[in-house]
């Protein structure tokens, strides 16, 4: 049986040992992480366990005891500092006027139970703690050859808002889904 429920602290290894696995993504061969990087990438994912302002949520096998997949979240903000420019680059008419909107940071599901409609559940999950944290935006990227991603987001409602790079010269597509 498959269960949702909100991700806390013992679940700090799983999470970081998935957002570690570049899984869907495409890294350079050398993205190694030093020991530095390593502790801040561990302090960085508590984060998400610890901040009030973000979160996570994780689907369970029940019947194999263990986590199949995870959304992690934040509540940003478009005028904040950031070392990309993207927030910066979207119409800031899209964003409401205090300039909050949740950015997804992390979705992953394991291979074994793609396609069986769990990304959109926790994407769904998000659009309620949205409403909850009073933030009518969610953002999104992908890489632009993720398709299936793409595709997916379209049907819940996300809307192509950017192609280019961000952070690295790998194209992404950026998605918006306007709530209310």
């Amino acid at each position: 049986m498959l269960k949702m429920r909100k991700a806390n602290i013992t679940d700090h290894q799983f999470l970081v040992r998935i957002d570690s696995k570049n899984d869907g993504y495409t890294v350079p061969d050398e993205a190694e992480m030093s020991e530095q990087e390593k502790e801040e990438h561990i302090k960085k994912i508590e984060g998400y366990l610890t901040d009030s302002n973000k979160g996570a949520y994780i689907i369970e096998d029940s019947a194999f005891s263990k986590p199949i997949a995870m959304i992690m979240y934040s509540i940003a903000n478009r005028d904040s500092v950031y070392p990309w420019t993207v927030f910066h680059e979207l119409d800031q008419n899209l964003f409401q006027s205090d300039g909050q909107f949740m950015e997804i940071f992390q979705l992953w599901v394991h291979p074994n139970y793609r396609r069986l409609g769990l990304a959109t559940k926790l994407k769904l999950k998000l659009e309620e703690k949205a409403q909850h944290h009073k933030v009518d935006l969610i953002y999104t990227h992908t890489e632009e050859t993720n398709t299936h991603v793409i595709k997916l987001n379209e049907k819940i409602g996300y809307k192509k808002v950017r192609r280019g790079p961000i952070w690295d010269d790998v194209i992404r597509v950026s998605l918006i889904k306007k709530l209310n």
